[in-house]
């Protein structure tokens, strides 16, 4: 908890099982593959899986020790949305841009609030640097940005030079980590010099008060909703097929 928030960012090394990652990496390039009608692009992608089955394994949608970091950071009443994502790195991709993937809640005070959107990493594969390791700015999600470019969009691309005074690090880890991030952190995809995509699952989670409900995907999960644990239930409780059917 004290780590993600001085430096943004934990990896918690191995915590899934060899076993489970090659199951879970097997299912995803299959869908991966598919919805790039096989013709793997060379570049950062994303993607979703069907929510159905082992993508929604609750080691995936509530991993049980992110969540109590998220919670003891953001509170209990963390929530989140469906369907999740997949951040990949082609075989070939480039660098990508210096970025952040969330904004200052209050962008114009001169200083940094607690973390509002956090977001959980899995590895799919063993991340190298050859294969296009995230690269990271540690503490750079409590820089309060006073330029005037980036305060009117706060998405705007840091300039290499800006980024180099704050250094950074690549999140070398092996398959079956688990990372948790501050959102706010600046980061950027690596160029994949393998044949292996580098595939890792991204589920992002919100304070309670960050995003009303009615700005969320309405992703149909009723079919799954009775074999979803009870802390699952209760960060994905938008998605309740009860509560929606009585509003309704």
């Amino acid at each position: 908890m004290q780590t993600v928030k001085e430096t943004g960012y934990v990896v918690l090394e191995r915590v899934l099982s060899a076993t489970w990652v090659s199951e879970i990496r097997v299912a995803f390039e299959r869908e991966l593959l598919k919805q790039v009608e096989g013709k793997p692009p060379q570049t950062h992608g994303g993607g979703s899986p069907p929510m159905e089955g082992l993508f929604l394994d609750p080691l995936i949608i509530a991993h049980p020790l992110a969540v109590q970091i998220m919670e003891a950071i953001m509170g209990k009443d963390i929530y989140s949305y469906l369907p999740y994502g997949c951040n990949t790195a082609w075989p070939g991709s480039p660098v990508q841009w210096i970025h952040r993937d969330s904004e200052h809640l209050f962008p114009e005070l001169p200083y940094a609030l607690p973390p509002a959107t956090v977001v959980v990493n899995i590895a799919l594969v063993d991340f190298t640097e050859e294969n296009g390791a995230t690269e990271v700015w540690p503490g750079s999600h409590l820089v309060v940005d006073t330029d005037p470019e980036i305060l009117e969009d706060p998405y705007t691309r840091w300039s290499e030079a800006k980024a180099a005074r704050l250094g950074s690090v690549r999140t070398v880890m092996p398959a079956g980590s688990v990372v948790v991030r501050d959102m706010r952190m600046l980061h950027r995809g690596m160029p994949n010099h393998t044949d292996i995509i580098r595939s890792m699952i991204a589920v992002v989670y919100f304070r309670k008060f960050h995003r009303m409900p009615a700005e969320m995907p309405r992703t149909d999960v009723s079919h799954a909703w009775d074999t979803m644990s009870e802390k699952a239930r209760s960060i994905y409780r938008f998605y309740n097929p009860e509560k929606q059917d009585s509003e309704e």
